[in-house]
């Protein structure tokens, strides 16, 4: 007579290849639950002191993303379990089991389950923290470094949330198999399908759907983009979900027309057990679809902004001193900052020196200071800067430049000089002289205290003569240090004040707001690597338990197909191209979506290379979900011919 506890068991360890990938997927939560809760409650992190408070908000909004994403994936995961198991659940029934018996085998199965994954995604989570606190320390420099340490509000918080979480969604699933009749869970497996059929009419709502989500994708700027985001989204999901429910059957009736196709080798076979699958994991193949799309798009975005971050935001010189008269000395000497460099480890790759002539210029009835630099210098520098390019200047022209950078925005676009001509104010007199071109570059640092100089740049002829009467007292030198590996920029920056504080009113640097991008940057890389994972695992995961909640009937269906004639062989190619489908076609779907949310952001955010970081993001997810295609095929094909 077996006991309760031994039906447990062998109920568990037989269902053990339909529970790995889910028990695999609630692992690997867990331990990045537990990792981001271990950073949250360490006894080195405090608000504002330590590590900005920036980081510790971001890393609980992951806890909310990540809850919020084990409540949806539980849920489905326990529900097709339910589902397919529903025949077994009957027969336990029909051999005298009550329904508190059964409900009490299913509650404490699914406990073992939970407990194991909390446990181990914890213990897991234990041995990477120290791993995960090196690369936090790396990237975010605090004052006292993160060492190893198991915060118990970290343990409790994992603990209580997975817990609950789990054996809430357990307990709202037994609702179902406790309102079957046994007769219904007996034969619930062996209703036979209605044969799919499609409608025309969806078919093009799923089409006009996409077309529409993919034109506002197309033609938003920034503006119309944040009214037109929600529009976009749900056209793009209503039709998706539409296209695997309505179009793929479409699609595949359509092929079963054609005889030359349909009856050559294992085509029948292939294509009529694929408008089954297609049509009845229509809602978990857009699922895939989107969340494949979520995590491409937002890897290629980031590093996107990863990318161009080094050429937009830092700079154009990442130091600047201004000497007031040519005659005087700098605030420091080029000695002096070069051996404050070594200091800090930091390389001088190139040092200027321009001399800037002091003007105005009258824009939108408002008088603005103008500097005056000669062609030369400006190219000079514009062989430094890769967003800046040279210019070639004839003896009586000039071009105008606005300190502006395409992608901020229109409303803090500053006004341009549009006049042909322009008469410039100097010490001893006007000069007149022919503006051929108006642009928007930024060639020189801005902001506090500095503020916003246009830049008028005249040929070196008309710069010198000018030069020559402009009053020796009254001109600057700018004086440009470009650095190589800023890592210890802001300690330099600071060591720098310290010795001379009179030279915060002419020293200017251009990396500090490029230093907070780029740690930012790698935060958000680093948070975003371990929640594409975790999607990625769940998208895999989706699609593996639909395939083992189906082994048994696709078992029987080849079993009968081997005694007809058809070899193992045929049966592992027929297997393949199913299982490519069903993984790749998801992917697919979502990889063209992505294409258009990177047109998006090429066209609202300037984002030109966008492209190129896209391109990686999908490459690198493909890869992925081949690995993963790989392992689930060959396990599927050989319980599939088993026998």
């Amino acid at each position: 007579m077996m006991t309760f506890r031994q039906l447990l068991l062998k109920n568990s360890l037989g269902n053990f290849h339909k529970y790995s990938s889910y028990f695999l997927s609630c692992t690997f939560t867990v331990f990045i639950f537990y990792l981001f809760s271990a950073f949250i409650f360490h006894p080195n992190v405090k608000l504002g002191e330590n590590i900005h408070g920036i980081v510790t908000v971001l890393l609980m909004g992951c806890l909310v993303v990540i809850v919020f994403f084990t409540v949806i994936f539980v849920w489905y995961s326990n529900s097709t379990f339910m589902k397919s198991r529903k025949k077994e659940f009957g027969l336990l029934k029909l051999i005298g089991l009550e329904h508190k018996q059964i409900a009490r085998l299913i509650f404490f199965e699914f406990s073992m389950i939970s407990i194991l994954a909390i446990v181990i995604g914890i213990l897991f989570g234990m041995l990477m923290t120290k791993l995960f606190f090196m690369g936090i320390n790396v990237i975010l420099k605090p004052i006292i470094p993160l060492t190893f340490a198991v915060p118990i509000d970290a343990l409790v918080l994992t603990v209580g949330v997975f817990l609950l979480l789990f054996e809430l969604i357990t307990l709202l699933g037994l609702r179902e198999i406790q309102k079957s009749e046994t007769i219904h869970l007996i034969k619930a497996a062996k209703k036979p399908k209605e044969p799919p059929v499609y409608s025309r009419f969806l078919v093009a709502i799923a089409l006009m759907l996409l077309m529409a989500g993919y034109a506002l994708a197309a033609i938003s700027n920034l503006v119309l983009l944040f009214f037109a985001i929600i529009p976009i989204l749900v056209f793009v999901i209503i039709g998706t979900y539409l296209l695997f429910m309505q179009v793929t059957t479409a699609v595949l009736s359509k092929l079963q027309q054609r005889s030359t196709l349909y009856w050559k080798k294992t085509n029948m076979t292939t294509i009529s057990n694929l408008i089954y699958k297609l049509k009845d994991n229509a809602r978990i193949l857009s699922i895939v679809s989107i969340l494949s799309a979520v995590v491409t798009s937002s890897m290629g975005l980031l590093l996107w902004f990863s990318d161009s971050s080094s050429t937009t935001i830092r700079g154009p010189q990442d130091l600047l001193i201004v000497q007031q008269g040519l005659e005087d000395e700098p605030v420091y000497t080029e000695n002096e900052i070069r051996s404050y460099a070594q200091t800090y480890e930091m390389d001088v790759h190139a040092v200027d020196e321009t001399v800037i002539l002091p003007s105005t210029v009258l824009l939108d009835q408002r008088e603005h200071t103008m500097w005056i630099m000669s062609v030369s210098d400006y190219n000079q520098r514009a062989e430094r800067m890769e967003s800046v390019q040279p210019l070639t200047v004839a003896e009586d022209d000039a071009v105008f430049i606005a300190p502006f950078v395409q992608g901020e925005g229109d409303v803090y676009r500053p006004p341009t000089y549009e006049d042909d001509e322009m008469l410039i104010p100097l010490a001893k007199g006007e000069k007149l002289v022919k503006v051929i071109d108006s642009l928007y570059e930024v060639a020189i640092i801005r902001g506090k205290p500095l503020g916003e100089k246009y830049l008028l740049v005249v040929s070196d002829d008309h710069f010198q003569e000018w030069k020559k009467d402009y009053p020796q007292e009254k001109a600057l030198v700018l004086h440009e240090y470009y650095f190589g590996d800023l890592t210890h920029g802001k300690e330099f920056y600071a060591a720098l004040q310290q010795e001379k504080p009179e030279a915060t009113d002419v020293m200017y640097e251009g990396f500090m707001t490029y230093l907070d991008v780029h740690t930012a940057n790698q935060l958000l890389l680093f948070i975003g690597l371990f929640i594409a994972l975790l999607f990625f695992l769940a998208n895999g995961s989706l699609i593996y338990f639909k395939l083992f909640t189906e082994l048994e009937d696709d078992r029987q269906m080849f079993l009968i197909l081997r005694k007809v004639g058809m070899s193992d062989q045929e049966i592992r190619r027929v297997l393949t191209i199913q299982l490519a489908i069903l993984f790749f076609l998801p992917v697919l779907v979502g990889t063209i979506h992505t294409l258009f949310a990177f047109n998006s952001a090429r066209a609202a955010l300037f984002a030109s290379t966008v492209w190129q970081t896209g391109s990686f993001a999908i490459v690198l997810y493909f890869l992925f979900q081949l690995i993963y295609f790989l392992l689930a095929r060959t396990v599927y094909t050989k319980k599939v011919l088993r026998s």
